[in-house]
């Protein structure tokens, strides 16, 4: 009854949402998949499994309300090199399978969507490197939309290699590089930064995630694990964001 109730709920939002301002640019930190599996007594890539399903529900609905771009924390550099190794197959696996899903949708299939793997890709298998060069390699480049997908990844890492990449390609005066120059260096410096950024799962904290793009990105924390992150959800975040008045500190 609760959860017919949160759709009907949901619904009314959504219309509200139609003549709302919108996002542009949503990141999302899809928190709680192991602590939904725990609770549950089941094993932690059931979890991950559940929060896979409701991940393709919340991006076509953000796809449909015409948001541009959506940037996913998949993994986190310590999550790649501190979960179990059975976990991580698991993670891994699942992966494997969002990327050839992707292959198969419509919206990458017609040049609508464009997705795309951030991280470190040292620490990630080959078999999953291959899936990602191949999805990279049929998708649009000029697609209207971006679908980001941060996998051991960390905001520091990527900073550290953007400041790489200046001391070996420059010889430029330090004064010349300004944030536009920097920005460039970033994989995600063709796309705007995050206008807003959803974290579930009741942690307050950005735990490593676009530590350089999110200055003045509007946040939105709910304590609603991931795999139980509904329509319902989604609408509130939207609305309180359509709500929120941004001055980007004027």
């Amino acid at each position: 009854m609760l959860s017919v109730m949160r759709a009907a709920a949901a619904r009314l939002l959504f219309s509200k949402l139609k003549h709302s301002r919108l996002p542009s640019h949503v990141a999302i930190i899809p928190d709680g998949n192991r602590r939904w599996a725990r609770r549950r007594g089941l094993p932690a890539w059931v979890g991950h499994l559940q929060g896979y399903k409701v991940m393709k529900r919340v991006l076509t609905r953000l796809w449909e309300l015409g948001v541009r771009h959506i940037t996913i924390y998949a993994l986190s550099r310590e999550n790649c090199t501190r979960r179990p190794r059975e976990e991580l197959t698991r993670l891994y696996e699942l992966l494997v399978k969002a990327l050839r899903d992707l292959r198969r949708d419509h919206r990458v299939t017609q040049g609508l969507v464009r997705p795309r793997v951030i991280g470190d890709m040292s620490l990630v298998p080959d078999f999953v490197v291959e899936e990602i060069h191949i999805v990279e390699k049929e998708s649009h480049r000029n697609a209207p939309h971006t679908l980001n997908i941060c996998v051991c990844y960390s905001g520091r890492w990527e900073i550290l290699e953007a400041v790489r990449k200046i001391a070996i390609s420059t010889r430029a005066e330090p004064n010349t590089i300004d944030e536009d120059t920097f920005t460039r260096l970033l994989p995600m410096g063709d796309v705007p930064p995050p206008d807003l950024l959803i974290r579930t799962g009741g942690e307050l904290r950005l735990s490593n995630f676009l530590l350089w793009h999110v200055a003045y990105t509007e946040l939105y924390f709910t304590r609603r694990l991931w795999p139980d992150f509904d329509d319902f959800e989604l609408a509130k975040a939207l609305l309180s964001y359509s709500r929120r008045e941004r001055r980007f500190g004027a």
